[in-house]
């Protein structure tokens, strides 16, 4: 067969893959266009509430701020009574309009007394008014970061699977029914790149990909029950944090702005979405670059901070 009788459909195939391209890239880029609809569509009355998991510090509170700045009302999660109470506190003079509420929960050594969160929430609710529209399951985090998986315990793994996974889908059983009453609902999954499957945090990324999964399925489910809850997974970068203490830059932002860039995607469309700009020019690499040269790129750059942490450790 003479090569010109090739040429035709290389052309179409060609031409189809440079669409496909066109097409993915264009309607991420959009998606940094859109007006959120965070407030128009969940709080119209003014009194709606929302639930952050993890919320006494990093990426949590800084959704805290962000939320009562956009006139919403929040309740709180973390494990620890007293610094809950503390940065509920914050919230109330800087947002004096805005009210608050606290959840108590360990989600590492999670019982099936998790169910009981509903009826906190419920009774949150009944005493200042208003109804659960926002969800946003941001606790997380790998206790033992940058180690090889042999260099794991038992309590190393389920530690970073309860945290990341188990909880996630815990917590939105548990308060679905909430978000499809009355007003529409929104969860927000707090992903990260580490879900393309990065060496070093190996269970972390793996949890991570059961967030992304569990996400595309749950807004599946939504949609088919007509349950009028829309479900949106936001991939995470480097974020500057207390626990996380990395200098800052365009590609590494302070946990409020990270939150603020998350909640302005909301209504974008998408299932899965970078929230921050400049992570997203990063993710581009992640899907352009072939496996092996990703590999490779993200190896040294994990294999750096195996080596901060190793040498840390040894100073104390």
């Amino acid at each position: 067969m003479c090569i010109s009788s090739w040429s035709t459909p290389l052309s179409y195939i060609g031409l189809a893959a440079l669409a496909y391209v066109t097409l993915h890239f264009t309607r991420q880029a959009t998606t940094f266009l859109l007006r959120s609809t965070l407030t128009a569509r969940y709080n119209r009355p003014g009194t709606n509430w929302a639930l952050v998991t993890g919320a006494t510090d990093g990426i949590g509170f800084g959704f805290c701020e962000e939320i009562c700045a956009r006139g919403f009302n929040v309740i709180l999660h973390g494990r620890n009574r007293t610094k809950l109470q503390r940065r509920a506190s914050e919230l109330n003079e800087r947002f004096p309009t805005r009210k608050t509420g606290i959840i108590v929960l360990d989600v590492v050594d999670l019982t099936s007394s998790v169910d009981g969160v509903a009826d906190e929430v419920s009774a949150i609710l009944a005493a200042h008014g208003g109804q659960l529209t926002v969800l946003v399951n941001n606790v997380g985090g790998d206790g033992r970061p940058s180690g090889t998986l042999d260099s794991y315990s038992f309590k190393d793994v389920q530690e970073t699977i309860a945290k990341n996974a188990n909880f996630v889908a815990q917590i939105t059983r548990i308060l679905l029914p909430l978000l499809a009453a009355g007003d529409p609902g929104v969860i927000l999954n707090i992903s990260s790149v580490a879900a393309w499957g990065l060496p070093y945090v190996t269970i972390y990324a793996a949890t991570k990909g059961f967030v992304d999964t569990f996400t595309y399925a749950l807004q599946a489910e939504c949609t088919a029950e007509g349950l009028g809850v829309e479900v949106l997974g936001l991939r995470v970068g480097q974020v500057s944090t207390p626990g996380y203490p990395v200098a800052l830059g365009w590609f590494v932002p302070t946990p409020r702005v990270m939150a603020q860039a998350g909640l302005n995607r909301v209504g974008c469309g998408q299932v899965i979405v970078y929230g921050y700009f400049w992570h997203w020019v990063q993710g581009l690499a992640f899907e352009m670059m072939p496996r092996w040269a990703l590999n490779m790129v993200t190896t040294s750059m994990l294999k750096a901070l195996k080596f901060q942490e190793e040498d840390k450790a040894k100073r104390w």
